[in-house]
């Protein structure tokens, strides 16, 4: 599947982009294996800018250029775009949000207990601790962009799929999600 629709602005609604991707690594490798879906990280974008997303990694809180990894030689990383139309108040919340997440990166860290509790369905918290799905599904919590079926401690690349108002707009991998969302303008 390539595309279904065009993430444009309809009707002064805006839209969050969920981002899942699969990263090459003995740690995604395994997740895959255990949760069985394809995909083994999330990242959550506004629509102003299809090339930054925002997610948690072992080395903490990130802003994903996802131009970085789109180099020359590398394989192709697959992915899926979900988008979810939300009213400008609940845009403009996670967009707020964000900021603050940005702003205090330096106290973030990536939760790699709860991350592997949660697998086991132990749900934990710690302040300024997340792991990718964890804080997408926060965000969408927090923004009330969404309603959540379970805690966000336990929600995983998978269960967005399912997420009610998702709707799948790419399939394939991050260099053609880039090529078709984020084309360079023309020189000359």
């Amino acid at each position: 599947m390539q595309t279904t629709s065009s993430p444009a602005k309809q009707g002064g609604k805006r839209k969050l982009f969920i981002l899942l991707t699969r990263f090459p690594g003995l740690d995604s490798d395994a997740l895959r294996w255990w949760t069985r879906f394809p995909y083994t990280h999330a990242s959550i974008g506004l629509d102003e800018d299809l090339n930054t997303f925002y997610s948690f990694v072992v080395k903490g809180f990130i802003v994903e250029d996802i131009s970085r990894y789109n180099k020359p030689g590398r394989q192709p990383f697959p992915c899926a775009l979900y988008e979810l139309e939300v009213s400008p108040a609940v845009y403009q919340k996670a967009k707020q949000m964000l900021g603050k997440f940005v702003s205090n990166r330096a106290n973030l860290h990536y939760n790699t207990m709860g991350m592997l509790l949660s697998l086991i369905r132990i749900p934990t918290r710690r302040k300024g601790h997340y792991f990718c799905s964890h804080f997408v599904a926060e965000l969408l919590q927090q923004c009330n962009a969404a309603r959540l079926k379970k805690r966000s401690n336990l929600y995983f690349p998978k269960d967005f799929q399912k997420m009610n108002g998702l709707k799948m707009v790419f399939q394939g991998d991050l260099l053609r999600m880039s090529k078709h969302f984020c084309p360079r303008p023309a020189l000359g």
